[in-house]
């Protein structure tokens, strides 16, 4: 492993007890915009709620017709989807799962505080998905997985995403969003932010190696791409060599 470097075009190894040291500590902190604790732009708070409203404009609608009756967010984060999809169906069956346990008690500190008493959270690490301790009983009508493989290795994406079949029906949708690297494959390891005055790991995969594991995990067929595309206009984006893309997929004839 490198510490503390920027790897492009190599395939490198992050280390999950640093990132999940760097979660808890964003779930303990107070932010502006409480969005901030897993959208970042610390020193730009407005960015982050346009950039929220932006991505719910965008995919919201999408994600509600048909409207889900039970759905599991996939690394949560403060449940920000669970908010927007109660707001909009109140009866709708939500869990949010994530592997920090700070970001866990954020996320029902939130819905508590905006009256959304029927969402859930549960601590559970995306790579350790256990659904017979799942608090919301499998299968699902819709699986969010929103800027969370980019905290993964390659093995763990692709178990990760094999896994989800045991929690599909043949109706479910799946809505994948990740910041993708725009050329070559990029790896920060350790790499400490000043933005966010921390060591950050994370993985920047290009769509080609994004689109390989989904073709890995799931078998030819059963997996149909409905909608996709770079999520944000220019002015929302800060990085030159990455941006935020985003997949709606239907899944088909998926064994339960």
């Amino acid at each position: 492993m490198r510490d503390g470097q920027r790897v492009q075009g190599e395939i490198v190894e992050i280390d999950y007890a640093a990132t999940q040291a760097f979660f808890e500590r964003r779930g303990r902190q107070h932010y502006q915009n409480a969005l901030s604790a897993t959208m970042y732009q610390d020193n730009d708070p407005g960015l982050v709620a346009y950039r929220d409203e932006a991505e719910k404009a965008a995919i919201g609608m999408a994600l509600c017709s048909p409207a889900p009756r039970s759905v599991l967010d996939i690394g949560c984060g403060i449940g920000r989807w669970g908010w927007y999809l109660a707001d909009r169906h109140p009866e709708i069956d939500y869990l949010g799962i994530d592997f920090s346990s700070s970001l866990i008690a954020k996320a029902h500190e939130g819905a508590l505080e905006r009256g959304y008493r029927r969402l859930k959270f549960q601590t559970m690490s995306a790579t350790a998905i256990d659904s017979t301790r799942l608090e919301l009983t499998p299968p699902y009508d819709l699986l969010i997985v929103s800027g969370l493989l980019i905290y993964l290795n390659d093995a763990d994406c692709l178990k990760m995403l094999t896994d989800l079949g045991s929690l599909c029906s043949s109706a479910t949708r799946f809505y994948l969003r990740e910041p993708i690297a725009l050329e070559k494959r990029l790896t920060l390891d350790a790499f400490f932010s000043s933005e966010l005055q921390d060591r950050y790991s994370a993985i920047y995969r290009t769509l080609d190696e994004l689109k390989v594991l989904l073709s890995q995990a799931f078998p030819a067929g059963t997996l149909a791409v409905d909608q996709e595309g770079f999520l944000f206009e220019d002015s929302l984006e800060k990085r030159v060599e990455t941006r935020q893309y985003y997949l709606i997929l239907s899944m088909k004839d998926v064994q339960q």
